[in-house]
C-alpha cells in the first residue's frame, strides 16, 4: 500500500511540474515578434484610413453645400434676367 501511495504521489508531482512548465512565459521568437509588428501596422493603417475617410466625407459635404448655394444664387440671377427680358419685351410692345 505504501508503494502505491508513493507512485500516486510521484505522478501527482510530475503532473504538477508539467503544468507549471506549460504556464511559464516563453521568449517570443522572431516570427511572433514580426507577427506582432504586422498586427500593429495593420491596426494603424486601418485607423489612418478611417480618419481619411471621415475627412473626405466632411470635405464632400462642404463642397455639396457650396454647390447648392452656387446653384441657388445662379438660379436667382437667371430668374432676375428673365424677368428683365420680359419687362423689356412688354415695354417695346407698348411703343
Amino acid at each position: 500500500m505504501k508503494f502505491s501511495k508513493l507512485i500516486v504521489a510521484a505522478v501527482a508531482v510530475g503532473a504538477g511540474a508539467a503544468l507549471l512548465a506549460a504556464c511559464q512565459k516563453k521568449e517570443e521568437g522572431p516570427a511572433e515578434a514580426m507577427g506582432k509588428k504586422i498586427d500593429s501596422a495593420v491596426k494603424d493603417a486601418g485607423s489612418q484610413l478611417s480618419e481619411a475617410a471621415d475627412k473626405a466625407k466632411a470635405d464632400a459635404q462642404v463642397a455639396m453645400e457650396k454647390a447648392k448655394e452656387g446653384a441657388k444664387d445662379l438660379s436667382q440671377k437667371t430668374g432676375e434676367k428673365v424677368e428683365e427680358a420680359g419687362q423689356k419685351i412688354q415695354d417695346s410692345a407698348k411703343k
